[in-house]
């Protein structure tokens, strides 16, 4: 072989991935339940909006507030994903950060809406469970991409 240049056999590539398959396992799950959870969080509210006698100007919001959760949730799992695909520390901060701003909204539909039926309750317990398990996987992958 010329010189400085080394034979294909005896070439070290790095294929080794250091993406987390467990945090993309439970964004891929966490999608189809934000989804559920959106379906049902609907049904719910109209429900609660034809049988409970709701305050002036309280039932609006809280809609709204089912809708906004979603869209942060849909964005926060798409920066995850590619963040974590990608190994892209910058996305996986993000990530987090949206996190918390989902659980704020999960946390509100627990304690703080009109009416919380106790569905509503193990359905947002569900989604900070994910929240949770997802925001702790995601420092261990961001600490695997330094490494």
């Amino acid at each position: 072989a010329p010189r400085g240049i080394m034979p294909v056999a005896k070439q070290k590539v790095d294929f080794l991935s250091k993406s987390s398959l467990p945090l993309q396992v439970l964004i891929f799950f966490n999608g189809c339940y934000v989804a559920l959870w959106f379906l049902a969080n609907i049904a719910i509210f109209i429900w609660k909006g034809v049988e409970l006698p709701y305050p002036a100007n309280r039932l609006g919001p809280e809609v709204f507030l089912i809708f906004a959760v979603v869209i942060v949730n849909v964005v926060r799992l798409f920066l995850g994903s590619k963040g974590n695909k990608t190994e892209n520390r910058v996305l996986l901060i993000i990530f987090i950060v949206l996190s918390l701003f989902a659980a704020l909204g999960n946390i509100f539909f627990i304690i703080f809406q009109t009416y919380v039926l106790r569905i509503e309750m193990v359905l947002n317990v569900i989604s900070l469970v994910f929240i949770g398990l997802e925001t702790l996987f995601a420092i261990f992958a961001m600490v695997r991409f330094v490494s």
